[in-house]
């Protein structure tokens, strides 16, 4: 009991080997900051990755929806009816060549 109250009143960092105290609690204060800091930068670094990987599922799903619209444009049968809303039409004889001299 005598022990744990020294230590819980601090005792320990009064008594006459009182420098050999105090460089064990700097050294053990200096590593609690050291591991505080590595976590909170560890949780930083986490939080990043998981928005990158959350825009690229966004950026992905926004590139297969602009391929299906694209391809649906392209489709023959979609061209030839915007092509008939524009009266436009096939002609059999090719277009005629002009050169210029």
């Amino acid at each position: 009991m005598n022990f744990l109250n020294k230590i819980l009143f601090g005792n320990f960092l009064i008594n006459k080997g009182i420098s050999k105290n105090w460089k064990l609690v700097i050294c053990f204060f200096i590593m609690t900051v050291v591991m505080i800091f590595s976590s909170h930068s560890t949780d930083k670094k986490i939080i990043f990755i998981s928005d990158l990987k959350n825009n690229i599922t966004v950026l992905e799903s926004n590139f297969i929806e602009s391929r299906k619209k694209v391809m649906k444009l392209k489709m023959e049968t979609n061209v030839a009816s915007v092509m008939k809303v524009r009266e436009l039409r096939n002609y059999n004889n090719p277009p005629k060549k002009i050169i210029i001299k």
